[in-house]
């Protein structure tokens, strides 16, 4: 990785290899066995023959003894690795996908499932589509742990076919994609690198806009994945430090470099001010947990992204509480000028 090129790379496959699988399905699991075992039956329910389709999970647990619970569950087909160390989400996923053999990868954290059908009717799009494409993508629905809610997302399309500029501008600003949705051409990843690595929350989101900046999209509704939302995810865990926050505002940055500048205008404002009034959001819930540097570093981002957030009433309802003197010092114009 360079300054220049700040993600690794992915050497092409040898014409050697062959023949090769149409799919690789990459799992990056750590420490959560049993949802991993549902991630996989949800797979081989699928019933994709291994000569089509191959699995391999990447084990972020250095200290984990699931070989042959892995083995067991896949009847002996998945490829097995585990990290010497805890290396992150996406050095984990980088690191699977340079072991992939498949013309299309399909990363499928431990935590996701897919619905019957998936491969079918992704892989039936794929190879009947008229137009050239490097990245297919599925409805996905949210599944919310805590009250066992299902909730559909908004379709990324009216119907089936390419996405287009609207669907780019979208991507822009906000994420409105799950990774489990998403199935990449193997090409993809060798033309424009692999996930950044210092984007712990949103390297997927980078990816993606990077990707729909340069090769088209195909939008496969019939086709659905599920993404697990619960407490025991990264996200969360993100949330509580506020690495969120600080992600969320370089990824703005990165995307608003690489728009075609007429279109900057029209997206950016209101993407900025959207992601910084959940930011103070964030921050007041922050406050409420009496987690001080959490609320205190989410405010700092939602100002940096979006200086008018300095004289929003949620950054004025923010700069109150008892704890943020020093930072209502900082502040300390806008807190007398507005009341804070």
């Amino acid at each position: 990785m360079s300054r220049d090129k700040p993600f690794p790379t992915l050497l092409p496959m040898p014409p050697s290899a062959q023949p090769r699988p149409f799919w690789s399905v990459v799992i990056p699991t750590y420490q959560r066995c049993e949802l991993l075992k549902s991630c996989i039956e949800s797979i081989m329910c699928q019933a994709v023959g291994e000569e089509h389709l191959e699995i391999l999970v990447s084990d972020n647990d250095p200290a984990s003894d699931i070989a042959v619970r892995v083995a067991e569950w896949t009847a002996g087909r998945a490829l097995y690795t585990r990290n010497p160390q805890n290396v992150g989400t996406f050095p984990n996923i980088n690191a699977a996908i340079s072991r992939t053999r498949g013309k299309w990868i399909h990363i499928i954290p431990d935590d996701d499932w897919i619905g019957p059908g998936f491969y079918a009717a992704m892989e039936g799009a794929i190879t009947t589509a008229t137009h050239q494409f490097g990245v297919a993508v599925s409805h996905h629905v949210n599944y919310r742990e805590d009250n066992k809610v299902f909730q559909p997302t908004t379709p990324l399309a009216d119907g089936p076919g390419i996405l287009g500029t609207s669907f780019l501008a979208r991507l822009a600003a906000l994420n409105p994609i799950q990774i489990p949705a998403v199935v990449m051409r193997r090409e993809t990843f060798e033309t424009l690198g692999l996930f950044r690595e210092d984007l712990p929350y949103t390297g997927d989101w980078e990816f993606w806009f990077r990707a729909a900046s340069r090769v088209a999209w195909l939008y496969v509704p019939n086709a659905v994945a599920y993404f697990r939302m619960h407490p025991g995810s990264q996200t969360r865990a993100l949330l509580r430090t506020a690495q969120t926050a600080e992600d969320l505002r370089r990824t703005l940055d990165l995307n608003e470099q690489a728009l075609p500048p007429e279109m900057v205008p029209q997206i950016m404002p209101r993407a900025r001010a959207h992601h910084a009034g959940q930011m103070l959001r964030n921050a007041k819930a922050a406050l409420d947990l009496a987690l001080m540097p959490t609320a205190e570093r989410y405010i700092r981002e939602a100002c940096a992204i979006y200086p008018d957030a300095a004289i929003t009433p949620e950054f004025l309802e923010c700069l109150k509480h008892p704890s943020l003197a020093n930072l209502r010092q900082q502040f300390r114009e806008v807190a007398m000028r507005y009341g804070a």
